[in-house]
């Protein structure tokens, strides 16, 4: 295929002229090889500049979700370990919704909430299992799609349980490290936190919501991290856990999920079968629902595996076509108020997937 690189690098460079990103890492791949990989712009523009880099480390945010959370809930089930469609009180006793499935948490329709401060309403990340079993649900389960942050805490709370293991040494053993993914990782080392794009200035977005909401009246009790956040996870819920969460927590770059994505387009290598990559890429919320999710993925009118993280990181793998698009930027850098970002890439993905 010919791929229209001067109209991406254009687009890429307005979006940062506009403001839209301080910079960002393009790669576009298929099945056998890497088609195009550059970066463009600043990794961060305060208190100092640095330059984006081909190798940049990104918060990936919520592509922790698929990235980890489905491709070990779909080893998990070949291995037999768990049912999908086992209620997650099974795994997690102290959890006290008995008609919410493992399913219902990772396709979005457990009726959770779309997102709450656990680091606020409740007294230790021990207590969040209990908090969330104890939570009252907007919608019954199954009944409606709202993307939630909060299952997929429990759902990585749950597949510790189910394993022994750490969410991170589990992300690394069975998924990283198989793939030499080596600069993939939670809690990436200090040492390399200067090679990692910036997110925000204070979290000063995520204070400005629990401020504005009911949670306003404990807005002065939480202890919020000052200054650019830079090599620490953005999400205040995941640096809450440790940094280690099925909802965000991962630090990756583009070679590495090139690496990933190849992995989906080959069906699934050593990694997976071949019948967990097809259950990744079908749709599972009924054809009439708000959007199609699957085990992960946000599945897209044309089949595409989708998947987006605030921080301002994407994936679109067209397993038909046999080609991925990445785009990473740091769009929250150095304040989260910035937009745009869902239209550029709109017009990003209108370039590639042509």
């Amino acid at each position: 295929m010919v791929m229209n690189v001067q109209a991406i690098s254009t687009l890429i460079e307005q979006k940062i002229s506009e403001q839209i990103f301080p910079g960002a890492v393009v790669a576009i791949l298929n099945r056998d090889k890497v088609i195009y990989h550059a970066a463009f712009g600043d990794r961060i523009i305060t208190p100092k500049q640095a330059p984006m880099l081909p190798d940049t480390l990104f918060d990936l945010a919520s592509l922790t979700k698929p990235v980890v959370i489905g491709t070990l809930s779909m080893q998990l089930v070949e291995s037999g370990k768990l049912s999908l469609d086992e209620p997650a009180q099974t795994y997690l006793p102290e959890f006290k919704q008995p008609q919410i499935t493992c399913r219902h948490l990772l396709i979005h329709t457990s009726g959770l909430p779309a997102w709450k401060p656990l680091y606020i309403e409740t007294t230790s990340p021990e207590n969040v299992i209990e908090h969330l079993g104890n939570m009252p649900l907007e919608t019954e389960p199954s009944e409606k799609v709202t993307y939630s942050c909060l299952g997929y805490i429990l759902m990585g709370k749950l597949i510790s349980a189910i394993t022994g293991n750490d969410l991170d040494c589990l992300a690394h053993n069975n998924i990283f490290k198989p793939l030499s993914m080596n600069r993939t990782s939670y809690n990436p080392l200090p040492k390399i936190h200067a090679y990692c794009a910036a997110t925000e200035d204070s979290n000063s977005f995520e204070r400005r919501m629990v401020n504005s909401g009911q949670h306003g009246r404990y807005y002065k009790g939480h202890d919020w991290r000052e200054g650019v956040i830079l090599g620490e996870v953005h999400d205040e819920n995941a640096n809450y856990l440790g940094g280690v969460s099925g909802n965000a927590g991962v630090f990756s770059n583009a070679r590495d999920l090139m690496t990933f994505c190849q992995m989906l387009l080959q069906d699934g290598g050593t990694l997976i079968s071949p019948a967990s990559v097809q259950a990744l890429a079908m749709p599972q919320t009924p054809p009439d629902a708000s959007e199609q999710r699957s085990i992960g993925w946000h599945i897209l009118a044309d089949g595409s595996m989708y998947h987006t993280g605030f921080t301002g990181t994407s994936i679109r793998i067209d397993l038909e076509k046999g080609m991925a698009a990445i785009l990473l930027t740091n769009r929250v850098h150095p304040d989260a108020q910035r937009t745009g970002i869902l239209e550029c890439r709109n017009q990003f993905h209108r370039i590639v997937f042509a």
